[in-house]
């Protein structure tokens, strides 16, 4: 690319670096909590039916939305998208989604999941989506699988390579919202009205909200220009300034203390 030059130049106040290759690992991660009842673990070929009818029950939503996303519901395409625990060595460089899946040791039985995704070229992860059993939403053991989530993030934060994490939370489930932005640590970045198709029943959807979040691992919020270099519009400018304002409130409690 020495021939070429950008369409603008950032000099002035950001700081660059030399680009080089570019690499997220999925750390592995296992851990027997809550008294020893549940094991939170990464999924196995063995769990792909059971996990994707847990997908569907719990987030149905996904029918017929981003094929990013809906793959979860199939238990088929599991072995294109997702790292498995059995071929980890090769999986956790070269899988797109790690799933996380919550099991009561007792019965066996999986009563949760995480499915995040990384950009290797951006050193980017995102907290895509999660899922707690009907059943034990109001119980300890589905308190804990939320518990955990910041034992991972911190876990992702210290051992994946990402220096970017991201996440979006729907909008018709405001619990997701409040740990993203007072638990975790995440900034929000803007509502998007309309960006993904939800199934709402049957053969009907329509399109959701979704609220976006950010979060700078180490020192890499260094590399982005700083506001003096951006061009916005007015409104956005002023949007800007809103948003600076309400970030003040971003707390990482559940970080300090997991």
């Amino acid at each position: 690319m020495i021939k070429y030059s950008p369409y603008k130049k950032m000099e002035s106040s950001v700081i660059t670096r030399d680009i080089k290759d570019k690499k997220v690992t999925w750390p592995y991660y296992e851990k027997d909590i809550n008294n020893g009842e549940l094991k939170i673990r990464i999924i196995e070929k063995k769990d792909c039916v059971e996990i994707a009818e847990l997908w569907r029950v719990c987030y149905g939503e996904l029918y017929g939305s981003s094929i990013k996303y809906d793959w979860v519901l199939y238990p088929q395409r599991y072995e294109t998208n997702v790292a498995f625990s059995e071929k980890w060595s090769k999986d956790s460089l070269n899988k797109d989604f790690c799933m996380l899946v919550f099991e009561e040791i007792n019965t066996k039985k999986l009563i949760g999941a995480w499915a995040l995704f990384k950009d290797d070229r951006n050193l980017q992860i995102e907290f895509s989506i999660g899922i707690i059993h009907p059943s034990y939403r109001q119980q300890q053991s589905g308190m804990k699988v939320v518990s955990m989530a910041a034992d991972y993030i911190k876990t992702l934060e210290n051992e994946s390579g990402a220096e970017y994490l991201s996440a979006f939370c729907e909008t018709w489930h405001n619990t997701t919202q409040y740990l993203c932005f007072k638990q975790w640590g995440f900034k929000v970045a803007g509502i998007f009205p309309g960006q993904y198709t939800r199934w709402n029943g049957a053969q009907q959807e329509y399109r959701a909200c979704e609220v976006h979040f950010y979060k700078f691992i180490r020192d890499s919020e260094k590399f982005v220009p700083k506001h003096g270099e951006i061009v916005l519009l007015p409104e956005f400018e002023r949007l800007w300034d809103v948003l600076e304002e309400i970030n003040k409130n971003s707390e990482d409690n559940a970080l300090k203390i997991s």
